[in-house]
């Protein structure tokens, strides 16, 4: 085994030891040395391909065009690289319409190939990679036999068809999809359901996951949606909930287009605000890492109902039904959804290094043999200074929606002396939890806000280390368990 390694490694070791100048040189060797390699040097000369960025794609695809093998395929497509032209018509002639292949017609942005990939609607092993194709290349005159074949299908080629369904965009999909909620087998509809907001422009509110057929059976799609605060429930002066019905989604998140190539075609998510991509949020892999990268920040903007929203968080001392009239304006902007507003004082940490990081150094440090990186989110933050302790440790994470290094020092210091003298005005953020079970051995759990009002605030109140005023706006299932964590990190001893 030894041995096997050391022939593995030994093309590296020579490049490593006589490095050529720049990375298209390097690329290049790497080029000349894939031909002759073995399966484990050539997984590595790929990876090293993909670290080289363009100059290592334009090798993979000369290497593509003169081998044209499905491994060297299924690693441009991973790229979301185009295939010239004729190296496609080769591959379909030597490999046949295999899922990389079709992969490659779905991003060769090459129509004439839509009737070939519609063909394979018919087939049940590949209709699923064909829709997205399809999809891919805007093909809507396929959409409604993609949509007729949801009723084929369960599982994880049910999701892939609604997915290529969201993906091309085209409302003719609409009717089909209401006839198989009617009609349709008796499975789980919540793929449906996303499908149908995202092609009916109509976001209703679910009451729970067994309405959703009798909700959109309900629903008059020729009407325009009116977004509404409702069913607001005061549990205490520090704790309600509400929900929004046909919420504009502003503020949302969302799951990213399907990766080419990948075999599960919902995966990443992204938290958006407007159009702007703000941070990828992972996916929902119970035992993947939590993550949250930023990815950018966008034009300041601001906040609907700006001047109620600062009235309410000017001192707020408990919430209440006029608490969330005062904010139904920016309610409106968030996701459908049931939703619970929390009020809590709680000590924010600034972070500007990826040491001082929950997500980085000071959490692995729990973890008896970690071999991962873990990510941050690559921007100065805040943070609970201290984890809530137990056989799933919890640790809490508030990230900016604007660059925390370009506050106003003058409004940070107007904030400081109003907190200096009693005074505790709040902060709103969007908040969720996590809880997974990383690479199934170490269990955890974030507590996660991005701040939709106050930076300035927070940056004071950080710096005068008194605990921050702070209003959460928790969506979904996560209500409960954030209010478990804030109730539970009062009680933490202060040492």
């Amino acid at each position: 085994m030894d041995d096997l390694l050391a022939a593995d490694c030994s093309m590296l070791d020579a490049l490593a030891a006589d490095p050529p100048a720049g990375p298209a040189a390097l690329a290049a060797r790497a080029g000349e040395q894939y031909p002759a390699a073995n399966d484990e040097q050539r997984r590595r000369l790929e990876y090293l391909l993909d670290l080289l960025g363009t100059d290592g794609d334009a090798v993979l695809l000369d290497l593509l065009a003169r081998l044209r093998t499905a491994r060297l395929l299924a690693e441009v497509v991973r790229r979301g690289l185009p295939v010239p032209e004729p190296v496609l018509d080769q591959l379909v002639k030597e490999l046949g319409y295999q899922p990389p292949v079709i992969d490659a017609a779905g991003l060769s942005g090459d129509r004439r190939r839509a009737k070939a990939l519609g063909a394979l609607l018919k087939d049940d092993d590949l209709c699923g990679r064909a829709a997205l194709a399809l999809a891919r290349l805007g093909a809507r005159e396929w959409t409604v036999p993609i949509a007729r074949r949801l009723s084929a299908f369960a599982g994880l080629k049910h999701v892939f068809l609604t997915v290529a369904l969201e993906e091309m965009g085209d409302p003719a999909a609409v009717p089909v999809l209401l006839d198989w909620l009617a009609n349709g087998p008796e499975l789980p509809a919540g793929d449906v359901h996303r499908a149908l907001v995202r092609l009916s422009g109509r976001s209703p509110l679910l009451p729970s996951s067994a309405d959703i057929r009798q909700v959109w059976a309900g629903l008059d799609l020729t009407a325009e949606p009116v977004p509404r605060v409702r069913d607001v429930a005061v549990d205490s002066p520090s704790a309600l909930r509400f929900s929004v019905d046909e919420g504009r989604a502003r503020v949302r998140v969302e799951f990213d287009p399907a990766l080419p190539g990948s075999m599960w075609p919902r995966w990443d998510q992204t938290l958006r605000v407007g159009e702007q991509a703000r941070y990828g949020v992972g996916s929902g892999c119970e035992t993947c890492e939590t993550t949250l990268r930023l990815l950018g920040f966008g034009p300041a903007e601001a906040l609907a109902g700006a001047a109620q929203v600062r009235e309410v968080l000017a001192e707020p001392r408990e919430l209440g039904t006029a608490t969330v009239r005062a904010l139904e304006p920016l309610l409106q902007e968030l996701e459908t959804g049931h939703y619970r507003m929390l009020l809590a004082d709680l000590p924010l940490e600034r972070v500007r290094t990826a040491e001082q990081s929950w997500w980085w150094v000071r959490r692995t440090e729990t973890r008896s043999a970690w071999e991962g990186d873990p990510d941050w989110p690559g921007i100065e933050h805040f943070q609970l200074p201290r984890a809530i302790p137990g056989e799933m440790p919890t640790y809490g994470s508030v990230v900016p929606s604007q660059p925390l290094d370009a506050l106003d020092p003058a409004t940070v210091d107007r904030y400081a002396e109003a907190i200096d003298r009693g005074e505790r005005p709040a902060a709103l953020l969007l908040a969720w939890a996590e809880d997974r079970y990383v690479s199934a051995q170490w269990p955890e759990r974030f507590v996660l806000g991005i701040i939709l009002d106050g930076h300035h605030r927070l940056a004071a109140y950080a710096a005068a280390g008194v605990p921050a005023r702070l209003v959460l706006l928790v969506r979904g299932e996560s209500g409960e368990t954030v209010e478990e964590v804030v109730r539970g990190y009062a009680r933490l001893d202060p040492a």
